[in-house]
């Protein structure tokens, strides 16, 4: 089934109880703190729909604030906005994020009367000595229970991670992911964390209190988060933050890359060829590999700035790889071929 075209709303740290140590929203959203009036969300709707082209479902999203942690007035006045182009067809469902501790049967009674498709939660992580570093104001348990709770109400859930935050470590990202994906959400958002101007964690780093990832760590670790969510049948829907595709004037340091998605996949895709590599017979001797993909992932194979068979050439340098398009094959299959010198 084809990706429904989401229109974003934004509601930048609105219904927010404080500011999170990373967290800067303006910044990334570009749009100032106050929740976007009737005209405004009618604007936002009206271009989108000029994008939609052949998706046959069109959703709205409410993101960058806690949709939930909003007063029940404003909540309403937002849905409310919504409803004529639910009533017409020309949206069919709403998708927000909000923080888990938020989620209460009294938040979802205000939305119950609408076609809520996904909320995805702010869960950042699963380790609570790191939620409490960065100001998160919620624990591991409110996750728990916000995601049972969407269960119970046949709601979809998903869910939404950072990797590198203060005091977290690589077997703590990975035992998040591994958490999470047990507690079956439909979507998940891996975002590594950036040093934002304006916040307290840029405060940390011009101190030295805090020391971001380097990208090629960020990008090892997403990949590893990527494969756990995946394997449970989690669909992750975005990794990296959106960017112009240019230095964001905003970020101070960080695993900052316009194309961080691309990067994870890739090394994916890495990682896999090594292993089958690996598993040849003779795999010392000299010979050629030919490596098959679909021409949709020919560049995905190459890695960024042919990064991946320059380091499969240092990792087997008594190989030489050469890559095949073939039309028939599944998205990200790789099949390799072991020729004699």
């Amino acid at each position: 089934m084809a990706s429904p075209l989401v229109i974003p709303i934004f509601i930048p740290h609105s219904g927010c109880p404080h500011r999170c140590a990373f967290c800067n929203q303006q910044a990334i959203t570009r749009e100032n703190a106050v929740l976007p009036d009737t005209g405004r969300i009618a604007a936002v709707i009206r271009q989108y729909l000029t994008y939609k082209g052949s998706r046959p479902r069109v959703e709205l999203g409410f993101f960058g604030g806690n949709f939930l942690g909003l007063d029940a007035r404003h909540i309403t006045r937002l849905m409310k906005d919504v409803k004529p182009y639910l009533d017409s067809g020309a949206v069919q469902a709403i998708r927000f994020s909000t923080r888990p501790d938020t989620v209460t049967e009294e938040g979802l009674d205000l939305v119950r009367s609408y076609p809520v498709s996904l909320v995805e939660i702010g869960v950042q992580s699963m380790d609570d000595q790191v939620l409490d570093r960065v100001n998160r104001g919620h624990t591991s348990d409110d996750t728990r229970r916000a995601m049972a709770l969407l269960k119970n109400q046949g709601v979809q859930a998903g869910v939404q991670v950072m990797v590198g935050l203060p005091e977290d470590t690589k077997n703590g990202m990975i035992r998040t992911a591994e958490i999470l994906a047990g507690l079956k959400p439909l979507t998940a958002r891996i975002y590594p964390v950036l040093v934002l101007k304006k916040t307290l964690l840029a405060r940390w780093f011009k101190k030295g209190e805090y020391k971001p990832l380097a990208l090629d760590r960020a990008v090892k670790i997403t990949a590893e988060m990527f494969s756990i969510f995946t394997r449970a049948g989690v669909t992750v829907i975005r990794m990296g933050l959106q960017t112009s595709g240019t230095h964001d004037p905003e970020v101070i340091a960080g695993p900052e890359h316009p194309a961080f998605g691309h990067l994870v996949l890739s090394r994916i895709m890495y990682d896999n060829i090594v292993h089958k590599i690996r598993n040849l017979e003779n795999d010392q001797t000299p010979g050629q590999i030919k490596l098959c993909v679909h021409p949709r992932f020919a560049s995905r194979l190459r890695g960024d700035k042919n990064s991946n068979l320059q380091n499969l050439k240092a990792v087997f340098p008594n190989l030489d790889f050469e890559i095949h398009t073939d039309s028939v094959m599944e998205p990200n299959q790789v099949d390799i071929l072991k020729c004699p010198a």
